[in-house]
């Protein structure tokens, strides 16, 4: 079974809190401190050395699943994946002071642009002395790198998490977001100022799985979704990906899971988000490709069948992507910020984000 280190971003629990960002959790290769501390990963132990988790003894592998990049002649020394090379880091855009928060912990954000020509931001915020969920923030500059918190949360009082908005055009969008087990939609009609909720759009009993956040794009005639299974902290299940249908995005209609078969979706990924461009999909995921973690591509002309994957940024995950002109996109991810922080940084695109091969 393949199985991913989780790259996720909300957690869902029982009792129906969130927490952390489950890529919060040491790992193999992440960063660590101080010096010779240890930590639990996958029935095994990790100790820090030279600023990096080292797995002490041969993690317990499963059938297809790739060894640790970390210990030597365990993985391959790089990755046998190509580097997309179309997205380049610029800086930070949303972290726990952007919030006045003490969580640390800024994650799953998605944007979109505004008539102004500002972008507005919606992010999960986990704080300690408030109820963890989605808050908003809005570009202080139209190149979408600054930010500045809303002063009244979309969703008051929803512990909403894996936040994904839409444009309806002008002022109207509709946010989707994770709660309660299901994928939940909501409507704006004031530039995302307030919502009204309009209920769960994807339950699990459709998905099959507890579904994660969804991407929605315009695709031959119809909107199409795609959606991972949930990540959850301590949980190394393997990363399903399934597509949807639907002709008003309230209604949808099961696809195929994309994550299976052949291609390079057979190897799992999470967190999915679409682009569409002159009717061909680039679709970003995290994933874990051995030798490679972080943010991947691949594209496909009919929805379901995907070609070509190549890495784009190491050690990033849930990515959405906003068009700021007919040529330039910027990508907002979750990061680890060092120092415990956790939160958004911006990357520039330097080439197509859709690539026609």
């Amino acid at each position: 079974m393949r199985r991913l280190i989780s790259a996720s971003t909300i957690v869902l629990l029982a009792l129906g809190g969130l927490t952390s960002p489950a890529w919060a959790e040491p790992r193999p290769g992440g960063e660590c401190s101080p010096e010779g501390s240890s930590a639990a990963f996958d029935g095994t132990s990790m100790t820090c050395q030279q600023g990096r988790w080292v797995l002490e003894g041969p993690p317990p592998l499963g059938p297809g699943t790739p060894n640790d990049p970390v210990n030597p002649g365990s993985r391959p020394a790089s990755s046998s994946v190509k580097p997309a090379k179309n997205f380049r880091t610029i800086g930070t855009a949303l972290d726990a002071a952007t919030f006045n928060s003490d969580g640390k912990q800024v994650a799953d954000a998605t944007g979109i642009r505004l008539p102004n020509g500002k972008i507005r931001l919606f992010a999960f915020v986990n704080s300690t002395d408030s109820l963890p969920g989605t808050l908003s923030a809005t570009s202080t500059n139209k190149a979408g790198t600054r930010f500045t918190a809303d002063a009244t949360p979309p969703l008051p009082g929803v512990a909403a998490g894996q936040p994904r908005v839409v444009s309806l055009g002008g002022n109207s969008m509709r946010l989707f977001y994770v709660a309660g087990g299901n994928i939940n939609a909501a409507v704006s009609n004031d530039g995302g100022g307030s919502f009204s909720v309009e209920g769960p759009v994807i339950t699990s009993a459709q998905a099959g799985f507890e579904p994660g956040g969804i991407t929605v794009i315009r695709h031959k005639g119809k909107w199409r979704a795609y959606f991972s299974n949930l990540e959850k902290p301590g949980e190394r299940e393997t990363r399903v990906m399934r597509t949807a249908t639907s002709s008003d995005m309230l209604n949808w209609t099961m696809g195929p899971v994309i994550t299976q078969g052949s291609g390079p979706l057979k190897d799992g990924g999470s967190h999915p988000f679409a682009v569409v461009d002159k009717g061909r999909i680039a679709l970003y995921y995290a994933g874990d490709r051995g030798g490679f973690y972080g943010i991947l591509m691949s594209t496909s002309k009919n929805g379901v069948s995907f070609t070509g994957e190549r890495s784009v940024i190491e050690g990033g995950g849930d990515p959405d992507i906003v068009r700021v002109s007919k040529n330039k996109w910027l990508m907002y991810y979750g990061a680890d910020l060092g120092g415990g922080n956790f939160g958004i940084k911006v990357a520039r695109s330097t080439g197509p984000v859709v690539p026609t091969k």
